[in-house]
Protein backbone atom coordinates (compact mmCIF):
# COMPACT_ATOMS: atom_id res chain seq x y z
CA UNK A 1 0.00 0.00 0.00
CA UNK A 2 1.89 3.26 -1.02
CA UNK A 3 1.09 5.98 1.22
CA UNK A 4 -0.78 9.54 0.01
CA UNK A 5 1.25 12.47 -0.63
CA UNK A 6 -0.66 14.58 1.51
CA UNK A 7 -1.62 13.65 5.06
CA UNK A 8 -0.28 16.53 7.64
CA UNK A 9 -2.13 19.71 8.32
CA UNK A 10 0.94 21.65 6.94
CA UNK A 11 0.54 19.27 3.35
CA UNK A 12 -2.84 20.35 3.27
CA UNK A 13 -2.71 23.85 3.61
CA UNK A 14 0.30 23.44 0.82
CA UNK A 15 -1.90 21.61 -1.56
CA UNK A 16 -4.75 24.35 -0.68
CA UNK A 17 -2.31 27.11 -1.62
CA UNK A 18 -1.54 24.97 -5.01
CA UNK A 19 -5.04 24.38 -6.24
CA UNK A 20 -6.02 27.86 -6.12
CA UNK A 21 -2.75 28.99 -7.08
CA UNK A 22 -1.61 29.72 -10.92
CA UNK A 23 -0.55 27.01 -12.54
CA UNK A 24 1.02 25.95 -15.60
CA UNK A 25 -0.39 22.79 -16.30
CA UNK A 26 -3.99 20.56 -14.03
CA UNK A 27 -3.44 19.03 -10.81
CA UNK A 28 -4.94 15.63 -10.56
CA UNK A 29 -6.01 14.93 -7.14
CA UNK A 30 -6.77 11.51 -6.10
CA UNK A 31 -8.18 10.44 -1.86
CA UNK A 32 -7.47 6.77 -0.50
CA UNK A 33 -10.66 5.17 0.90
CA UNK A 34 -11.14 4.33 4.32
CA UNK A 35 -8.79 1.82 4.77
CA UNK A 36 -6.11 3.76 3.09
CA UNK A 37 -6.57 2.25 -0.31
CA UNK A 38 -6.34 3.94 -3.65
CA UNK A 39 -9.09 2.54 -6.47
CA UNK A 40 -7.91 4.47 -9.45
CA UNK A 41 -4.57 3.39 -11.20
CA UNK A 42 -2.02 5.81 -9.71
CA UNK A 43 1.07 4.51 -11.89
CA UNK A 44 -1.02 4.50 -15.08
CA UNK A 45 -2.38 8.43 -14.49
CA UNK A 46 1.19 9.37 -13.53
CA UNK A 47 2.70 7.60 -16.42
CA UNK A 48 0.18 8.99 -19.34
CA UNK A 49 -0.08 12.57 -17.57
CA UNK A 50 3.83 13.21 -17.36
CA UNK A 51 4.47 16.58 -18.41
CA UNK A 52 0.97 16.95 -18.84
CA UNK A 53 -0.61 17.48 -15.50
CA UNK A 54 0.86 16.55 -11.73
CA UNK A 55 -0.76 13.84 -10.25
CA UNK A 56 -1.25 14.30 -6.09
CA UNK A 57 -2.56 12.03 -3.49
CA UNK A 58 -4.70 12.57 -0.53
CA UNK A 59 -5.43 10.73 2.98
CA UNK A 60 -9.20 10.54 3.69
CA UNK A 61 -9.91 11.37 6.88
CA UNK A 62 -8.22 14.53 8.91
CA UNK A 63 -6.59 15.76 6.05
CA UNK A 64 -9.75 15.79 3.46
CA UNK A 65 -11.57 17.08 6.00
CA UNK A 66 -8.92 19.90 6.78
CA UNK A 67 -8.70 20.16 2.96
CA UNK A 68 -12.59 20.99 2.86
CA UNK A 69 -12.41 23.70 5.03
CA UNK A 70 -9.46 25.71 3.21
CA UNK A 71 -11.09 24.89 -0.98
CA UNK A 72 -14.85 26.61 -2.01
CA UNK A 73 -17.68 24.27 -1.25
CA UNK A 74 -17.76 20.98 -2.85
CA UNK A 75 -14.69 21.71 -4.41
CA UNK A 76 -12.49 19.01 -2.45
CA UNK A 77 -11.81 14.80 -2.53
CA UNK A 78 -12.90 12.41 -0.27
CA UNK A 79 -13.56 8.68 -0.27
CA UNK A 80 -11.54 7.17 -2.66
CA UNK A 81 -12.85 9.69 -4.73
CA UNK A 82 -10.80 12.34 -7.52
CA UNK A 83 -11.27 15.41 -9.51
CA UNK A 84 -8.94 17.23 -11.88
CA UNK A 85 -8.35 21.11 -11.09
CA UNK A 86 -7.70 23.30 -14.31
CA UNK A 87 -4.72 25.76 -14.19
CA UNK A 88 -6.72 28.63 -13.75
CA UNK A 89 -8.94 27.34 -10.86
CA UNK A 90 -8.35 29.68 -8.84
CA UNK A 91 -9.47 32.53 -10.77
CA UNK A 92 -13.40 30.63 -11.17
CA UNK A 93 -13.26 28.47 -8.39
CA UNK A 94 -16.26 26.50 -9.56
CA UNK A 95 -16.85 22.44 -8.71
CA UNK A 96 -18.36 22.50 -11.93
CA UNK A 97 -15.12 23.43 -14.05
CA UNK A 98 -13.79 20.28 -11.62
CA UNK A 99 -15.93 17.24 -11.97
CA UNK A 100 -15.68 14.60 -9.14
CA UNK A 101 -15.15 10.85 -10.46
CA UNK A 102 -16.10 8.14 -8.23
CA UNK A 103 -14.44 4.63 -8.10
CA UNK A 104 -16.81 2.59 -9.88
CA UNK A 105 -18.49 5.02 -12.02
CA UNK A 106 -15.48 6.71 -13.13
CA UNK A 107 -11.63 5.05 -13.93
CA UNK A 108 -8.22 6.60 -15.00
CA UNK A 109 -9.40 7.38 -18.43
CA UNK A 110 -12.13 9.33 -16.91
CA UNK A 111 -9.18 11.92 -15.39
CA UNK A 112 -6.85 11.80 -17.59
CA UNK A 113 -9.71 13.01 -20.41
CA UNK A 114 -10.43 15.66 -17.67
CA UNK A 115 -6.54 17.04 -17.71
CA UNK A 116 -5.95 16.49 -21.26
CA UNK A 117 -9.35 19.04 -21.60
CA UNK A 118 -7.84 21.41 -19.15
CA UNK A 119 -4.26 21.35 -20.40
CA UNK A 120 -3.63 25.12 -21.82
CA UNK A 121 -6.71 25.46 -23.60
CA UNK A 122 -9.47 25.70 -21.09
CA UNK A 123 -10.65 29.14 -19.91
CA UNK A 124 -12.27 30.73 -17.51
CA UNK A 125 -14.75 31.28 -20.66
CA UNK A 126 -15.00 28.09 -21.73
CA UNK A 127 -16.06 26.05 -18.48
CA UNK A 128 -19.69 25.23 -17.85
CA UNK A 129 -22.18 25.63 -20.37
CA UNK A 130 -25.04 27.76 -19.85
CA UNK A 131 -27.19 23.89 -20.46
CA UNK A 132 -25.07 22.97 -17.05
CA UNK A 133 -26.74 24.31 -13.87
CA UNK A 134 -28.33 23.74 -10.57
CA UNK A 135 -31.71 22.54 -9.87
CA UNK A 136 -34.08 20.83 -7.72
CA UNK A 137 -37.64 19.74 -7.73
CA UNK A 138 -39.77 16.58 -6.61
CA UNK A 139 -39.08 13.25 -6.72
CA UNK A 140 -42.25 11.39 -8.86
CA UNK A 141 -41.06 8.05 -8.64
CA UNK A 142 -38.57 5.37 -9.78
CA UNK A 143 -38.19 3.57 -13.10
CA UNK A 144 -35.76 0.80 -14.29
CA UNK A 145 -35.25 -1.43 -11.26
CA UNK A 146 -34.60 2.00 -9.51
CA UNK A 147 -31.36 3.05 -11.12
CA UNK A 148 -33.49 6.19 -12.87
CA UNK A 149 -35.78 8.69 -11.21
CA UNK A 150 -37.99 10.86 -11.89
CA UNK A 151 -38.15 14.26 -11.41
CA UNK A 152 -40.42 17.23 -11.06
CA UNK A 153 -38.03 20.66 -10.99
CA UNK A 154 -39.50 23.98 -9.42
CA UNK A 155 -39.91 25.28 -12.58
CA UNK A 156 -42.80 22.18 -13.50
CA UNK A 157 -40.18 20.19 -16.33
CA UNK A 158 -39.88 16.71 -15.52
CA UNK A 159 -36.88 14.85 -16.27
CA UNK A 160 -34.78 12.13 -14.85
CA UNK A 161 -32.11 11.26 -12.30
CA UNK A 162 -29.44 8.79 -12.19
CA UNK A 163 -26.92 8.25 -9.66
CA UNK A 164 -23.89 9.26 -12.09
CA UNK A 165 -21.92 11.14 -9.37
CA UNK A 166 -22.67 8.53 -6.54
CA UNK A 167 -20.22 6.55 -4.70
CA UNK A 168 -21.56 2.40 -5.44
CA UNK A 169 -22.26 2.24 -1.74
CA UNK A 170 -25.16 4.89 -2.06
CA UNK A 171 -27.44 3.31 -5.17
CA UNK A 172 -30.33 5.59 -6.64
CA UNK A 173 -33.44 4.27 -4.85
CA UNK A 174 -31.71 4.58 -1.29
CA UNK A 175 -30.75 8.27 -1.66
CA UNK A 176 -33.73 9.70 -2.70
CA UNK A 177 -37.56 9.52 -1.10
CA UNK A 178 -40.66 9.01 -3.38
CA UNK A 179 -42.45 12.55 -2.82
CA UNK A 180 -39.44 14.03 -1.45
CA UNK A 181 -37.20 16.96 -2.62
CA UNK A 182 -34.02 16.32 -4.48
CA UNK A 183 -31.44 19.01 -6.14
CA UNK A 184 -28.16 18.65 -7.81
CA UNK A 185 -26.09 19.40 -11.02
CA UNK A 186 -28.78 19.92 -14.28
CA UNK A 187 -27.36 18.90 -17.59
CA UNK A 188 -29.96 19.50 -20.69
CA UNK A 189 -32.54 16.68 -19.02
CA UNK A 190 -30.94 14.85 -16.73
CA UNK A 191 -30.50 15.86 -12.91
CA UNK A 192 -27.41 14.73 -10.90
CA UNK A 193 -27.80 14.63 -6.87
CA UNK A 194 -24.87 14.86 -5.60
CA UNK A 195 -23.29 12.96 -2.27
CA UNK A 196 -22.89 14.18 1.02
CA UNK A 197 -20.38 13.24 3.32
CA UNK A 198 -22.17 11.90 6.88
CA UNK A 199 -22.47 14.76 9.04
CA UNK A 200 -22.97 13.35 12.88
CA UNK A 201 -22.27 16.19 14.46
CA UNK A 202 -25.74 16.85 15.10
CA UNK A 203 -26.25 13.60 16.96
CA UNK A 204 -25.91 14.47 20.36
CA UNK A 205 -25.55 11.84 24.12
CA UNK A 206 -28.84 11.04 24.38
CA UNK A 207 -30.24 11.81 20.77
CA UNK A 208 -33.07 9.70 19.40
CA UNK A 209 -32.80 8.37 15.66
CA UNK A 210 -33.46 5.67 13.16
CA UNK A 211 -30.72 2.88 11.99
CA UNK A 212 -30.61 0.28 9.75
CA UNK A 213 -30.11 -3.06 10.42
CA UNK A 214 -27.68 -5.05 7.47
CA UNK A 215 -26.20 -8.47 9.48
CA UNK A 216 -27.19 -10.05 12.21
CA UNK A 217 -25.65 -13.19 14.32
CA UNK A 218 -26.59 -14.66 17.17
CA UNK A 219 -24.01 -12.33 19.04
CA UNK A 220 -24.36 -8.87 17.69
CA UNK A 221 -25.98 -7.04 14.77
CA UNK A 222 -23.96 -4.45 12.56
CA UNK A 223 -26.62 -1.24 11.72
CA UNK A 224 -26.01 1.96 9.80
CA UNK A 225 -26.46 5.42 10.26
CA UNK A 226 -25.45 5.91 6.98
CA UNK A 227 -23.86 3.75 4.26
CA UNK A 228 -20.62 4.62 5.19
CA UNK A 229 -21.40 4.91 9.21
CA UNK A 230 -21.83 0.89 10.53
CA UNK A 231 -22.21 0.91 14.32
CA UNK A 232 -22.12 -3.03 16.37
CA UNK A 233 -24.74 -3.62 18.59
CA UNK A 234 -23.24 -6.43 21.11
CA UNK A 235 -26.26 -8.23 23.36
CA UNK A 236 -26.06 -6.00 25.79
CA UNK A 237 -26.89 -2.98 23.47
CA UNK A 238 -30.20 -4.79 22.39
CA UNK A 239 -31.40 -5.38 25.72
CA UNK A 240 -31.27 -9.24 25.36
CA UNK A 241 -29.59 -11.49 28.58
CA UNK A 242 -30.09 -15.20 26.66
CA UNK A 243 -31.12 -16.21 23.45
CA UNK A 244 -29.74 -15.06 20.33
CA UNK A 245 -29.80 -11.37 19.14
CA UNK A 246 -31.42 -12.71 15.70
CA UNK A 247 -34.47 -13.12 17.76
CA UNK A 248 -34.66 -9.78 18.34
CA UNK A 249 -33.30 -7.91 15.28
CA UNK A 250 -33.54 -9.15 11.27
CA UNK A 251 -31.51 -7.79 8.48
CA UNK A 252 -33.34 -4.64 6.95
CA UNK A 253 -35.47 -3.56 9.94
CA UNK A 254 -35.39 0.34 10.96
CA UNK A 255 -35.00 0.88 14.45
CA UNK A 256 -35.17 3.00 16.73
CA UNK A 257 -31.63 3.93 19.02
CA UNK A 258 -29.86 5.88 21.47
CA UNK A 259 -27.05 7.68 20.82
CA UNK A 260 -24.19 7.28 23.15
CA UNK A 261 -21.07 9.70 22.74
CA UNK A 262 -17.92 9.87 25.15
CA UNK A 263 -16.32 12.82 24.87
CA UNK A 264 -13.97 12.35 21.59
CA UNK A 265 -15.16 8.36 21.42
CA UNK A 266 -16.56 7.11 18.65
CA UNK A 267 -20.53 6.91 18.48
CA UNK A 268 -22.45 4.60 20.05
CA UNK A 269 -26.02 3.16 20.11
CA UNK A 270 -27.86 0.99 22.18
CA UNK A 271 -31.55 -0.45 21.85
CA UNK A 272 -31.94 -0.27 25.37
CA UNK A 273 -34.37 2.39 27.44
CA UNK A 274 -35.20 3.94 23.86
CA UNK A 275 -38.21 5.84 24.69
CA UNK A 276 -41.04 5.33 21.71
CA UNK A 277 -42.17 8.97 22.21
CA UNK A 278 -39.09 10.96 21.98
CA UNK A 279 -38.33 13.41 19.83
CA UNK A 280 -36.00 11.64 16.46
CA UNK A 281 -32.91 13.70 15.52
CA UNK A 282 -33.60 13.35 11.29
CA UNK A 283 -31.79 10.84 10.21
CA UNK A 284 -29.11 11.62 8.00
CA UNK A 285 -29.46 12.50 3.91
CA UNK A 286 -27.32 10.85 1.48
CA UNK A 287 -27.44 13.57 -1.15
CA UNK A 288 -27.78 17.70 -1.24
CA UNK A 289 -31.23 18.56 -1.00
CA UNK A 290 -32.53 15.06 -0.17
CA UNK A 291 -34.36 13.90 2.29
CA UNK A 292 -33.65 11.40 5.36
CA UNK A 293 -32.42 8.29 4.16
CA UNK A 294 -34.68 6.61 6.59
CA UNK A 295 -38.08 6.55 8.15
CA UNK A 296 -40.04 4.61 10.18
CA UNK A 297 -42.15 2.86 7.66
CA UNK A 298 -40.12 3.42 4.15
CA UNK A 299 -38.10 1.24 2.99
CA UNK A 300 -34.20 1.34 2.57
CA UNK A 301 -31.53 0.47 0.18
CA UNK A 302 -30.64 -2.65 1.95
CA UNK A 303 -33.80 -3.92 2.01
CA UNK A 304 -33.83 -3.13 -1.97
CA UNK A 305 -30.93 -5.23 -1.91
CA UNK A 306 -33.00 -7.96 0.13
CA UNK A 307 -35.59 -7.81 -2.30
CA UNK A 308 -33.11 -8.67 -5.47
CA UNK A 309 -31.63 -11.99 -2.91
CA UNK A 310 -31.73 -15.91 -3.60
CA UNK A 311 -35.27 -17.23 -2.89
CA UNK A 312 -35.16 -18.67 0.42
CA UNK A 313 -34.24 -15.35 2.00
CA UNK A 314 -36.61 -14.72 5.14
CA UNK A 315 -36.84 -11.06 4.28
CA UNK A 316 -40.05 -9.97 2.37
CA UNK A 317 -40.14 -8.05 -0.74
CA UNK A 318 -41.22 -3.59 0.39
CA UNK A 319 -43.23 -2.51 -1.78
CA UNK A 320 -42.14 0.82 -1.68
CA UNK A 321 -38.72 -0.08 -3.43
CA UNK A 322 -40.42 -0.91 -6.68
CA UNK A 323 -43.56 1.95 -6.78
CA UNK A 324 -42.76 4.33 -9.23
CA UNK A 325 -44.39 7.66 -10.60
CA UNK A 326 -48.49 7.53 -10.39
CA UNK A 327 -49.36 6.31 -13.63
CA UNK A 328 -47.72 3.29 -15.07
CA UNK A 329 -48.30 0.69 -17.74
CA UNK A 330 -51.32 -1.78 -18.62
CA UNK A 331 -49.84 -5.05 -18.81
CA UNK A 332 -52.17 -7.73 -17.20
CA UNK A 333 -51.46 -9.87 -14.05
CA UNK A 334 -51.45 -13.24 -13.58
CA UNK A 335 -53.47 -14.54 -10.52
CA UNK A 336 -51.49 -15.54 -7.46
CA UNK A 337 -51.96 -19.10 -6.26
CA UNK A 338 -52.60 -19.45 -2.94
CA UNK A 339 -50.47 -20.97 -0.53
CA UNK A 340 -50.13 -21.81 2.96
CA UNK A 341 -47.25 -20.61 5.57
CA UNK A 342 -44.48 -23.78 5.81
CA UNK A 343 -42.58 -25.02 3.30
CA UNK A 344 -39.55 -23.56 1.91
CA UNK A 345 -41.01 -24.91 -1.85
CA UNK A 346 -43.87 -22.72 -0.77
CA UNK A 347 -42.39 -19.72 0.20
CA UNK A 348 -40.20 -20.22 -3.26
CA UNK A 349 -43.50 -20.33 -5.19
CA UNK A 350 -44.81 -16.82 -3.68
CA UNK A 351 -41.35 -15.04 -4.08
CA UNK A 352 -41.59 -16.65 -7.84
CA UNK A 353 -45.05 -14.60 -7.75
CA UNK A 354 -43.70 -11.39 -6.57
CA UNK A 355 -40.87 -11.43 -8.54
CA UNK A 356 -43.12 -11.62 -11.63
CA UNK A 357 -45.57 -9.03 -10.12
CA UNK A 358 -42.50 -6.70 -9.80
CA UNK A 359 -41.59 -7.46 -13.17
CA UNK A 360 -45.07 -6.26 -14.79
CA UNK A 361 -45.14 -3.31 -12.85
CA UNK A 362 -41.93 -1.82 -13.79
CA UNK A 363 -43.12 -2.66 -17.39
CA UNK A 364 -46.18 -0.82 -16.42
CA UNK A 365 -43.72 2.01 -15.10
CA UNK A 366 -42.34 2.09 -18.48
CA UNK A 367 -45.13 2.14 -20.91
CA UNK A 368 -46.50 4.91 -18.56
CA UNK A 369 -43.47 7.08 -18.72
CA UNK A 370 -43.73 6.76 -22.58
CA UNK A 371 -47.08 7.18 -22.75
CA UNK A 372 -46.65 10.64 -20.26
CA UNK A 373 -44.22 11.64 -23.18
CA UNK A 374 -45.99 11.63 -26.05
CA UNK A 375 -48.69 13.43 -24.47
CA UNK A 376 -45.95 15.76 -23.09
CA UNK A 377 -45.16 16.15 -26.65
CA UNK A 378 -48.54 17.40 -27.60
CA UNK A 379 -47.47 21.22 -27.92
CA UNK A 380 -44.58 20.32 -30.00
CA UNK A 381 -46.08 17.86 -32.77
CA UNK A 382 -49.99 19.34 -32.61
CA UNK A 383 -51.76 15.79 -32.50
CA UNK A 384 -55.52 16.16 -33.11
CA UNK A 385 -57.41 16.60 -29.64
CA UNK A 386 -59.21 13.28 -30.08
CA UNK A 387 -56.44 11.92 -29.79
CA UNK A 388 -55.10 13.57 -27.10
CA UNK A 389 -57.98 12.16 -24.91
CA UNK A 390 -57.95 8.71 -26.37
CA UNK A 391 -54.11 9.28 -24.64
CA UNK A 392 -55.60 10.52 -21.61
CA UNK A 393 -57.91 7.62 -21.38
CA UNK A 394 -55.75 4.90 -21.98
CA UNK A 395 -53.21 6.74 -19.37
CA UNK A 396 -56.44 6.49 -17.06
CA UNK A 397 -56.70 3.13 -17.46
CA UNK A 398 -53.04 2.25 -17.11
CA UNK A 399 -53.11 3.76 -13.59
CA UNK A 400 -56.07 2.00 -12.43
CA UNK A 401 -54.68 -1.23 -13.87
CA UNK A 402 -51.63 -0.28 -11.49
CA UNK A 403 -53.01 0.13 -8.46
CA UNK A 404 -54.95 -3.44 -8.64
CA UNK A 405 -51.50 -4.91 -9.15
CA UNK A 406 -50.41 -2.92 -6.31
CA UNK A 407 -53.13 -4.41 -4.01
CA UNK A 408 -52.40 -7.79 -5.05
CA UNK A 409 -48.51 -7.06 -4.64
CA UNK A 410 -49.61 -6.21 -0.90
CA UNK A 411 -51.62 -9.32 0.03
CA UNK A 412 -48.85 -11.49 -1.22
CA UNK A 413 -46.32 -9.77 0.68
CA UNK A 414 -48.76 -10.04 3.80
CA UNK A 415 -48.62 -13.96 2.91
CA UNK A 416 -45.13 -14.24 2.28
CA UNK A 417 -43.95 -11.91 5.58
CA UNK A 418 -46.70 -14.44 7.51
CA UNK A 419 -44.81 -17.70 6.91
CA UNK A 420 -41.39 -15.88 7.54
CA UNK A 421 -42.65 -15.14 10.82
CA UNK A 422 -44.03 -18.51 11.24
CA UNK A 423 -40.66 -20.17 10.11
CA UNK A 424 -38.32 -18.19 12.46
CA UNK A 425 -40.91 -18.87 15.77
CA UNK A 426 -40.66 -22.27 14.48
CA UNK A 427 -36.84 -22.23 13.95
CA UNK A 428 -36.22 -20.57 17.60
CA UNK A 429 -38.19 -23.09 19.42
CA UNK A 430 -36.55 -26.09 18.13
CA UNK A 431 -33.01 -24.65 18.57
CA UNK A 432 -34.08 -23.73 22.41
CA UNK A 433 -35.08 -27.36 22.68
CA UNK A 434 -32.45 -28.46 21.46
CA UNK A 435 -30.11 -26.58 23.67
CA UNK A 436 -32.40 -27.42 26.85
CA UNK A 437 -31.62 -31.22 25.49
CA UNK A 438 -27.75 -30.63 25.23
CA UNK A 439 -27.87 -29.15 29.13
CA UNK A 440 -29.36 -31.77 30.46
CA UNK A 441 -26.97 -34.53 28.84
CA UNK A 442 -24.08 -32.53 30.44
CA UNK A 443 -21.65 -34.83 32.05
CA UNK A 444 -20.17 -34.05 35.06
CA UNK A 445 -16.82 -35.08 35.02
CA UNK A 446 -13.96 -33.44 33.57
CA UNK A 447 -14.34 -35.23 30.20
CA UNK A 448 -17.56 -34.37 30.21
CA UNK A 449 -16.84 -30.14 30.74
CA UNK A 450 -13.89 -30.10 28.58
CA UNK A 451 -16.59 -31.60 25.82
CA UNK A 452 -19.10 -28.52 26.69
CA UNK A 453 -16.36 -26.20 26.86
CA UNK A 454 -15.34 -27.18 23.40
CA UNK A 455 -19.25 -27.35 21.58
CA UNK A 456 -19.77 -23.85 23.31
CA UNK A 457 -16.95 -22.40 21.63
CA UNK A 458 -18.05 -24.08 18.52
CA UNK A 459 -21.64 -22.54 18.52
CA UNK A 460 -21.09 -19.25 19.73
CA UNK A 461 -18.20 -18.18 17.86
CA UNK A 462 -18.93 -17.31 13.94
CA UNK A 463 -16.19 -19.24 11.71
CA UNK A 464 -14.91 -15.78 10.52
CA UNK A 465 -13.72 -15.13 14.19
CA UNK A 466 -12.31 -18.22 15.85
CA UNK A 467 -8.85 -17.10 14.44
CA UNK A 468 -8.87 -14.10 16.54
CA UNK A 469 -10.78 -15.96 19.16
CA UNK A 470 -8.87 -19.73 19.60
CA UNK A 471 -9.70 -21.86 22.12
CA UNK A 472 -6.16 -21.76 23.92
CA UNK A 473 -5.08 -25.00 25.99
CA UNK A 474 -6.83 -25.05 29.52
CA UNK A 475 -6.82 -27.66 32.51
CA UNK A 476 -8.96 -27.81 35.43
CA UNK A 477 -7.87 -27.06 39.34
CA UNK A 478 -8.15 -29.60 41.80
CA UNK A 479 -11.38 -27.92 43.19
CA UNK A 480 -13.04 -27.14 39.86
CA UNK A 481 -15.25 -29.91 39.07
CA UNK A 482 -16.53 -30.37 42.24
CA UNK A 483 -17.37 -26.15 42.55
CA UNK A 484 -19.95 -27.06 39.81
CA UNK A 485 -22.26 -29.66 41.62
CA UNK A 486 -24.28 -26.90 43.40
CA UNK A 487 -25.28 -25.41 40.16
CA UNK A 488 -28.66 -26.12 37.82
CA UNK A 489 -28.64 -26.79 34.38
CA UNK A 490 -29.45 -23.04 33.85
CA UNK A 491 -26.13 -21.65 35.84
CA UNK A 492 -23.89 -24.44 34.63
CA UNK A 493 -24.90 -23.04 31.25
CA UNK A 494 -23.55 -19.50 32.11
CA UNK A 495 -20.23 -20.89 33.80
CA UNK A 496 -19.48 -22.69 30.97
CA UNK A 497 -19.79 -19.59 28.90
CA UNK A 498 -17.72 -17.50 31.44
CA UNK A 499 -15.06 -20.46 30.90
CA UNK A 500 -15.27 -19.86 27.16
CA UNK A 501 -14.42 -16.15 27.27
CA UNK A 502 -11.93 -16.31 29.56
CA UNK A 503 -9.99 -19.36 27.86
CA UNK A 504 -10.70 -17.14 24.25
CA UNK A 505 -9.40 -14.11 26.21
CA UNK A 506 -12.86 -12.74 24.74
CA UNK A 507 -13.93 -11.76 28.66
CA UNK A 508 -11.79 -8.55 28.02
CA UNK A 509 -14.20 -7.12 25.69
CA UNK A 510 -17.34 -7.92 27.77
CA UNK A 511 -18.32 -5.42 29.86
CA UNK A 512 -20.55 -7.75 32.03
CA UNK A 513 -17.98 -9.68 32.53
CA UNK A 514 -16.33 -7.32 35.33
CA UNK A 515 -12.73 -8.61 34.94
CA UNK A 516 -10.20 -8.39 37.03
CA UNK A 517 -6.96 -9.07 39.27
CA UNK A 518 -7.88 -10.65 42.23
CA UNK A 519 -5.85 -9.09 45.31
CA UNK A 520 -4.70 -10.96 48.67
CA UNK A 521 -7.17 -8.70 50.80
CA UNK A 522 -10.35 -6.22 49.95
CA UNK A 523 -8.01 -2.75 49.80
CA UNK A 524 -7.33 -1.23 46.44
CA UNK A 525 -3.61 -1.24 47.49
CA UNK A 526 -3.73 -4.78 48.85
CA UNK A 527 -1.49 -7.29 46.53
CA UNK A 528 -2.69 -9.25 43.61
CA UNK A 529 -2.67 -12.94 44.39
CA UNK A 530 0.15 -14.62 42.41
CA UNK A 531 0.91 -17.87 42.71
CA UNK A 532 4.46 -19.63 43.33
CA UNK A 533 4.92 -20.47 39.88
CA UNK A 534 4.35 -17.11 38.50
CA UNK A 535 0.19 -17.40 37.39
CA UNK A 536 -2.11 -14.59 37.95
CA UNK A 537 -5.49 -15.01 39.52
CA UNK A 538 -8.19 -13.51 38.06
CA UNK A 539 -11.82 -13.31 38.73
CA UNK A 540 -14.82 -12.69 36.34
CA UNK A 541 -18.77 -12.41 36.73
CA UNK A 542 -21.32 -15.58 36.02
CA UNK A 543 -24.00 -14.06 36.99
CA UNK A 544 -25.11 -9.99 37.74
CA UNK A 545 -27.94 -8.47 39.68
CA UNK A 546 -28.73 -11.82 41.39
CA UNK A 547 -28.39 -12.97 45.38
CA UNK A 548 -24.65 -14.78 45.78
CA UNK A 549 -24.22 -14.29 41.96
CA UNK A 550 -21.70 -16.74 41.20
CA UNK A 551 -17.82 -15.73 39.91
CA UNK A 552 -15.52 -17.36 37.98
CA UNK A 553 -11.70 -17.95 39.61
CA UNK A 554 -9.03 -19.18 37.02
CA UNK A 555 -5.54 -18.95 37.12
CA UNK A 556 -3.30 -17.25 33.77
CA UNK A 557 -0.04 -19.49 33.26
CA UNK A 558 2.62 -18.47 31.67
CA UNK A 559 2.38 -18.30 27.85
CA UNK A 560 -1.49 -17.84 28.03
CA UNK A 561 -2.25 -21.37 29.27
CA UNK A 562 -5.80 -20.86 31.56
CA UNK A 563 -6.19 -23.10 34.25
CA UNK A 564 -9.77 -23.07 35.49
CA UNK A 565 -9.56 -22.50 39.61
CA UNK A 566 -13.48 -22.50 40.89
CA UNK A 567 -17.00 -20.79 40.38
CA UNK A 568 -17.80 -19.21 43.54
CA UNK A 569 -20.35 -17.48 45.39
CA UNK A 570 -19.96 -13.40 45.12
CA UNK A 571 -18.37 -13.29 48.74
CA UNK A 572 -16.08 -15.34 48.08
CA UNK A 573 -12.48 -14.18 47.71
CA UNK A 574 -10.44 -17.30 48.10
CA UNK A 575 -8.41 -18.03 44.66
Amino acid sequence: MSPADVSTAAEVEALAARVLGRRDRPLVLVSTDAEGLFHFDLSRLRTELDGIADVVTIETGSASRDLEHLLPPKTHVFGGAGRSYPPDFGDAPEWARSPLRFPGHADADDLIDDAMGQTGRRTVESAPTASIRRASGIVQGFVADGTVAIVRLDDGTTVTATGALLPPEIPLIAALVEGGPVSGILDELELHPEPLAPDLLALVDGAHTLALVVKVTDLRATVQLHPRVSVVLRRRDVDIDEGPVSDVLHVGDVIRVRVRRDGDAEIGLSCVDVDPDAALTPPLALVAGGAPWLSEGRSSAASARDAAAPAGSDAPVPASETSGPSGSSGSSVSPVSPVSPGSPGEDLARRHDLNALSSEVAAARRDILALTNLVARGGRSAPESSELEKLRAENEQLRANLADERAERAKVEARLADASQDRREAGRALRDARRAAERAHVDPTADGIRIEIERTWGNRTAPGERERWPLREFSFGPAFIDSLDALDENQLSKAVRACVDAITGRDREIPARELHRLRSGEGGDDPYVVRSDGARCWRSSIEQNAPGARRLHYWELAGGVIELSRVVHHDDTRP
